[in-house]
């Protein structure tokens, strides 16, 4: 195919894909370049619970969760749900915070400081285990294993937890805070963890 041909396909392929959603155009290649949703395409909707709290700080763990749906309802073709059934569900818990100073200043005030957020996720798929031989003991939720990320079209074997962490620096002289951050800290964080609900490739 002549590659100005070649070019117009895929700028067209890019220009629709949003308009036709992932049930409509799978994922295909094209000189190199995938098109089409990079999420699986068999989960419709997603809980996200508040994510739980194990550090000090207050209203962290609405932050983060808030910043995760918004990244999931901007990036991805699912439909978050709070109640009601649901085709898989992201657990999430914020185990540390830990803010240090990187550089003083002649006066031993911070010059720039860090803070860092670790958090532990975990990617359930709900939906009942169909099929020959299915053990329908695993429908119920509290036989539901967690399944490492990411989910691929098969279910996978019970994995643990998987921990993540984003820094970000701060420079109290250029007017920046603890507050500034930690919300940098949130957002890296957040599209980390849906970076990794990518479907494998």
């Amino acid at each position: 195919m002549n590659p100005k041909y070649r070019f117009i396909a895929y700028v067209c392929g890019i220009a629709l894909a949003p308009l036709l959603g992932c049930e409509a155009i799978a994922p295909w290649t094209l000189c190199g370049y995938t098109v089409g949703s990079p999420f699986p395409c068999d989960i419709r909707t997603v809980r996200v619970p508040i994510f739980r709290n194990q550090t000090p700080i207050r209203g962290l763990e609405f932050q983060l969760t808030e910043e995760v749906i918004k990244r999931i309802e901007m990036r991805t073709p699912w439909k978050v749900v709070q109640d009601g059934p649901a085709d898989a569900e992201l657990i999430g818990k914020i185990v540390a915070a830990p803010k240090r100073v990187l550089v003083h200043n002649p006066l031993n005030e911070i010059r720039e400081g860090e803070y860092t957020l670790v958090v532990e996720v975990t990617w359930r798929d709900l939906r009942p285990v169909v099929g020959p031989g299915a053990d329908s003991s695993f429908d119920t939720p509290e036989h539901t294993a967690p399944d490492a990320l990411p989910l691929p079209a098969s279910r996978l074997a019970p994995a643990a937890p998987q921990r993540l962490q984003r820094s970000a620096t701060f420079i109290p002289e250029l007017g920046e805070s603890t507050l500034t951050a930690r919300h940098q800290a949130i957002v890296k964080l957040a599209d980390t963890i849906v970076n990794m609900m990518e479907s494998p490739w």
